[in-house]
């Protein structure tokens, strides 16, 4: 029987999800994505659970997409696609605090995973970056993430160089919240999301939905948003 891709665990009303294919750097397939979905709405369905924290096994938090794995149709690159999607949607939607225990590299595909969540711990020696250039490809469902994350001067010289960020520079550029070390992330994750789902959930779970739901709205579709989450939030409050 082999190993499930996604390894899920519980630390009190924290989930910590592991990616689960450390001889492959943890690389995402169309299975692991999408497994990664079912996982994450799974967890949003679960009033036991308070967080999550992401993180991968062995000494790689994520190298990037298996994009080979998608094989050479239209229709296994188009699925491999739509699952990245589905990933990226279900983390969005996840209506709880949900943290990055960056365990080791984040390279590619992971870099953007670890930008999606809303904070992240990470590995002092870890490096972090958009290499595909260097491999004749581009960050192409990647740059939707990490585009808004970093300066565009910051993000064109990480591309066109294929070059590889340190903690130190990632923390500098609020890519990630606290670098320590290797053996520490893990815990130090858990306790960033234990104390995020200590708050108000359901108001917690209003406000992450309001961020994730209007960041490419207008100015006025974003307040009109604001107006309903507010009204929601007070009358769960009252509540």
């Amino acid at each position: 029987m082999s190993a499930p891709s996604i390894v899920v665990t519980r630390q009190d009303g924290v989930a910590v999800l592991t990616l689960n294919r450390p001889e492959h750097g943890n690389r995402l397939t169309t299975a692991l994505a999408a497994e990664l979905a079912a996982v994450l709405r799974a967890a949003r369905d679960d009033a036991t659970i308070g967080a999550c924290v992401l993180t991968g096994a062995g000494a790689t938090f994520c190298l990037g997409g298996d994009y080979r794995g998608a094989g050479p149709t239209d229709e296994g690159r188009a699925a491999y696609a739509d699952a990245l999607l589905a990933m990226d949607e279900a983390m969005a939607q996840l209506g709880k605090p949900l943290v990055a225990g960056v365990n080791g590299n984040a390279h590619a595909g992971g870099f953007a995973v670890m930008v999606a969540c809303d904070l992240a711990v990470a590995a002092n020696d870890a490096t972090f970056g958009l290499p595909e250039a260097a491999s004749g490809l581009f960050p192409f469902i990647a740059l939707a993430t990490v585009r808004d994350a970093l300066p565009k001067k910051v993000l064109f010289d990480v591309i066109y160089r294929a070059r590889l960020m340190t903690a130190e520079e990632a923390s500098s550029l609020h890519l990630i919240n606290e670098a320590v070390a290797r053996p520490q992330v893990l815990a130090r994750a858990v306790a960033l999301a234990s104390e995020a789902a200590a708050h108000n959930r359901a108001i917690v779970a209003l406000g992450r939905g309001l961020y994730y739901g209007t960041r490419s709205a207008r100015p006025r579709e974003a307040m009109q948003a604001a107006r309903q989450a507010l009204l929601a939030a007070l009358a769960a409050a009252d509540r």
